[in-house]
């Protein structure tokens, strides 16, 4: 008993030297600086390593995020562009009619609807690109079949059955004639150029 009295008493005698050391050490502001130091170094590399884990962490979850949206962005993007080339500016119309017609002849309004609704249909917030590109050189076919379109209109009058027909001042006068002809077809190879590029950037992506 008086062996464990005697131990406990030292305990207490070392706890108080350690504690008045300790006090002594804070006092001195050379080793309270060194301390300070050395309690604030460990709390920063904690620090730094969680923030790095966060920052791997946002990482990666943002990467999935963004290659999820990229993955949706595509298959609406290939939506849209299989609507325009299979239904609103088939390819059978530009290949087998826009490039091989001959604009010096009367030109039928039925041939023509798909240009002339196209306009329309852009008009749609739906009807948009996510791909800034693919959008860009939309923008540029429709500019190409809004020129194209209003040019023929404007030196074409509609008859009875449908038809577009050369206006009497162009067909009466040769060098017009030529020059009508020549300017409406740059119009039709700038909508398949553009209707090219536009096959061309989507099969590419």
């Amino acid at each position: 008993m008086k062996d464990i009295l005697f131990i406990k008493k030292v305990k207490e005698i070392n706890d108080y030297l350690l504690i008045e050391k300790i006090k002594k050490v804070w006092k001195d502001p050379v080793w309270s600086a060194v301390i300070v130091f050395i309690i604030t170094s460990i709390f920063s590399i904690r620090l730094c390593i969680i923030l790095l884990i966060l920052c791997v962490i946002f990482h990666f979850f943002f990467k999935k995020r963004n290659s999820r949206c990229g993955r949706i962005s595509y298959i609406q993007d290939k939506a849209l562009f299989k609507q325009i080339i299979t239904k609103d500016l088939p390819e059978s119309f530009i290949y087998d009619y826009l490039k091989n017609h001959d604009f010096g002849e009367p030109v039928s309004v039925d041939d023509l609807k798909a240009l002339m609704d196209f306009e329309w249909i852009v008009d749609n917030p739906q009807y948009k690109f996510n791909n800034p590109r693919l959008e860009q050189i939309k923008s540029d076919l429709l500019s190409s079949i809004k020129s194209f379109k209003d040019y023929l209109l404007r030196n074409t009058t509609e008859n009875e059955f449908g038809r577009l027909i050369i206006s009497d001042f162009i067909r009466r006068d040769e060098e017009k004639f030529i020059s009508y002809k020549k300017e409406l077809h740059k119009w039709a190879d700038d909508i398949c150029k553009n209707y090219d590029e536009l096959i061309r950037i989507m099969r590419a992506s």
